[in-house]
């Protein structure tokens, strides 16, 4: 039995080293150029790696070969590999992993079989993924890219993009794309138009002054805090149910026919007013540091929280929402009237109130 798995072991060892011997040329030579290249603490990528015998592919960690000799995967990641690395052309090449390391360059065109990629976490300024239509994940986060081409890409379904230094892009028509995470870029212009499947959207500290949502019918998750809005409104999203826009400029902002959705975070604006019609299933509402004077919201069968703080509000009237439990007014000088009539589980009202704060105890 042990000499029988011993000439197991051996056949598979000849067999993957005979795999490896079969390495197109150009994949070869890619690979070799590289891995001679300068690592980020010194030495070559290749000593970076632990590889002894860079003239004999099997010997490479992280590299798996298909049948035919031509590589399926490589994972790298987290191996203080740095410089340019040129993958292009790699007909049979499914999926790479060489995210935390310092590389400055990623070339990945004219990859037909290419599904996921992450090289995330690195100095990236240059990447190219252009003519891969099978490409599904796409991790670009924490580089430094200022520009993004998804040309020929249309099986795109998770694109993140966040922290890197990119003004502008363009995803419209992706319609297999699912979640976008553009979020801490130097965003000025957001394309989604034509994104059917899109259900998260993370564009947040961005430069972004307007955005179109309009026909993204399967957006549930939207994100768009801290960027330069003045205006927004989002209505007839069926699927939409938290929704992110604090900390903009916002001076006008509605909500109109989007039934499923639940949490509203509109803090930090300069808003005077808003309205919000046709949500039934509104359960939180953060409206603090805005301009209010008046608020009105009632009947809303669902609502928990609201969190009006630090307005300039003189009437609220938040009456005949049954399972509202709780209120924050604090910070409104100016308050002097409040109904909260039939809000039957109201559990906590803060702020400066006086006999009005009593209105609401349902021990009464």
């Amino acid at each position: 039995m042990k000499r029988s798995f011993l000439l197991i072991c051996g056949a598979l060892l000849l067999s993957g080293t005979a795999l490896a011997q079969k390495l197109p040329k150009n994949e070869s030579n890619a690979l070799r150029a590289f891995l001679n290249s300068p690592s980020a603490k010194g030495g070559t990528n290749a000593e970076a790696l632990q590889i002894n015998d860079i003239n004999n592919p099997s010997s490479w960690p992280g590299v798996v070969y298909n049948v035919d000799g031509s590589i399926k995967s490589i994972e790298w990641k987290d191996k203080n590999l740095a410089g340019n690395l040129n993958l292009s052309g790699f007909k049979s090449l499914e999926r790479v992993d060489v995210s935390n390391n310092r590389l400055s360059s990623v070339i990945l065109s004219n990859n037909p079989s290419l599904s996921r990629v992450n090289v995330s976490r690195n100095i990236i300024n240059d990447f190219n993924v252009e003519n891969c239509p099978s490409v599904t994940t796409l991790k670009l986060n924490r580089n430094r890219l200022t520009e993004l081409s998804l040309e020929n890409i249309p099986s795109l379904t998770n694109l993140n993009v966040a922290s890197n230094h990119i003004v502008a892009l363009d995803v419209s028509n992706s319609t297999t794309l699912k979640t976008l995470n553009a979020t801490g870029n130097k965003m000025e212009e957001l394309s989604v138009s034509g994104c059917v499947a899109l259900k998260s959207l993370y564009a947040g500290y961005n430069h972004l002054s307007q955005l179109e949502i309009v026909g993204l019918t399967s957006l549930q998750n939207l994100n768009v805090t801290g960027n330069r809005l003045t205006t927004f409104y989002v209505q007839n999203l069926p699927a939409l149910s938290t929704l992110y826009v604090s900390d903009n400029h916002l001076i006008a902002f509605g909500v109109q026919n989007c039934e499923m959705l639940q949490d509203v975070f509109a803090g930090y604006n300069d808003l005077t007013k808003l309205t919000l019609d046709n949500c039934p299933k509104l359960m939180w509402l953060d409206l603090q540091w805005n301009d209010l004077q008046t608020f009105s919201l009632t009947g809303q069968s669902m609502l928990q929280r609201v969190n009006l703080a630090n307005n300039q509000l003189n009437w609220v009237n938040l009456s005949f929402n049954p399972n509202l439990q709780y209120v924050n007014l604090s910070n409104n000088e100016l308050l002097t009237d409040v109904d909260l009539q039939a809000d039957t589980n109201l559990m906590q009202v803060v702020g400066d109130y006086d006999d009005w704060g009593d209105e609401w105890n349902p021990a009464e």
